[in-house]
């Protein structure tokens, strides 16, 4: 115990920072075409130091989601949703995540969701017209086929403007 009490310490360090969230989140958003793997542990490193990061949670799913892991994605989109429920596009890809599992009924809540925060989200337009048309025809309900040209229509009158 002696030899501990006669040890002298060095000249005080100064605190050393590390990357910030918003720093990896740049990254992984820079990297993302061409190194999907590398963006995906940037935004996983962005969501350890600030988990409210909406964007990368979403970003996170969507990389998830284009690499055919639609349940993972589908909790990335919930995760951002439950940051900022006033995105339409988080809303928006967690309609097509519900959807590539099969949940049509879902999907639909949330492409309509979306389009209540964002009417000109052109392709929750155009997957509402594709489901609403998928149903009307199967049910031989005129109401469904003609919700679904509503949302045809207005899928079209946004992209030509797009």
């Amino acid at each position: 115990m002696g030899d501990l009490l006669r040890f002298k310490l060095g000249p005080r360090r100064g605190l050393r920072r590390g990357t910030s969230a918003t720093a990896w989140y740049e990254l992984g958003r820079a990297v993302e075409a061409t190194e999907p793997a590398r963006a995906m542990a940037a935004y996983e490193r962005a969501l350890a130091g600030c988990p409210d990061l909406a964007d990368a949670s979403n970003n996170l799913g969507r990389l998830h989601h284009d690499r055919g892991e639609v349940a993972v994605a589908e909790s990335y989109y919930r995760i951002a949703l439950c940051v900022d429920g006033e995105v339409a596009l988080y809303w928006y890809n967690l309609g097509v995540s519900v959807e590539d599992q099969g949940r049509v009924s879902e999907a639909i809540g949330h492409y309509e969701r979306a389009l209540a925060i964002d009417a000109g989200l052109a392709d929750a337009h155009y997957n509402l017209a594709r489901l609403y048309e998928l149903i009307g025809r199967r049910s031989a309900d005129e109401l469904v086929l003609r919700r679904a040209v509503r949302h045809l229509v207005r899928y079209r009158d946004l992209a030509r403007v797009g």
